[in-house]
């Protein structure tokens, strides 16, 4: 009911499901082999997750854990920590701020959160090797009410792409200190903003709720994105690059209509 995030979890040839859920609180969910099919591991306590709204999982020192951004008002985005029995909350990171989206990024070799709020322009938290905690370690100033937050490498550049619903999604770039906008995109009516690639050509496609969907085009010489196609998705919530041996697709999921697939195909115009 009312899935909100859904990640699986390899562990020592063991399958996990992470399943959020707004409402019927959230569950862990195992392959069993026996059974051929998935049944419900462990429950997350609802006390401390009541509002899900996005899971984030990583590793750090061969250590499994994942985020839930918790959006309710009383809300306590936590990460939980695999401990080989099962998964526990291992460290809230804070509370009243209606979190929407957690991403976990790799900055200078150093493990990193970032977490986008309703209430707050987004927060970056530090691992400290030391404690085995996530620290504050700064923000990203003027971008309130962020919605999602993707990380991103283009030729070994670090950027992010954030989400907002009303005004203009954003996308920055590393500059060895701090994150610097390169780049505003329009984008009223928007839920997402999801980078994706196939081989060498680097995109954009921002969601809209409101009027088609935009994919952006990584111009090189110009070193911003523009604009490259439209594409109707009703109400889109993630979009998703999928490739197999010869050929690239694109997933484009809907809130209100049917999920879409579309073909990444180059032409020759050289003829």
């Amino acid at each position: 009911q009312s899935i909100v995030g859904c990640k699986a979890i390899l562990i020592d040839d063991q399958v996990f499901v992470v399943v959020a859920q707004l409402f019927g609180g959230s569950h862990i969910y195992k392959y069993d082999e026996s059974w051929t099919k998935f049944v419900k591991f462990q429950d997350i306590e609802v006390s401390r997750i009541s509002k899900p709204n996005d899971i984030e999982l990583f590793q750090i020192d061969d250590e499994t854990f994942f985020v839930i951004a918790d959006s309710s008002k009383a809300g306590l985005s936590t990460v939980y920590k695999w401990n080989s029995k099962g998964f526990y909350s291992y460290q809230s990171l804070h509370e009243w701020f209606r979190d929407t989206d957690a991403e976990f990024v790799d900055i200078d070799g150093k493990s990193h959160l970032i977490l986008s709020s309703r209430s707050q322009v987004p927060i970056i938290l530090q691992w400290n090797k030391s404690s085995k905690k996530f620290v504050p370690h700064g923000d990203i100033p003027n971008m309130e009410d962020v919605l999602a937050v993707k990380s991103f490498r283009m030729h070994n550049t670090l950027y992010l792409s954030l989400t907002r619903f009303i005004g203009d999604s954003r996308v920055m770039r590393w500059n060895s200190k701090q994150f610097v906008e390169i780049q505003a995109l329009p984008s009223r009516g928007a839920m997402t903003l999801q980078p994706f690639s196939f081989k060498d050509n680097h995109y954009l496609a921002l969601g809209s709720d409101y009027t088609f969907s935009q994919i952006y085009q990584w111009d090189k010489e110009k070193q911003l994105f523009k604009k490259f196609k439209e594409i109707y998705v009703q109400a889109p919530r993630s979009f998703t690059a999928v490739s197999t041996d010869r050929r690239d697709f694109f997933f484009a999921s809907s809130f209100k209509g049917k999920t879409k697939i579309f073909e990444h195909i180059i032409v020759d115009l050289s003829l």
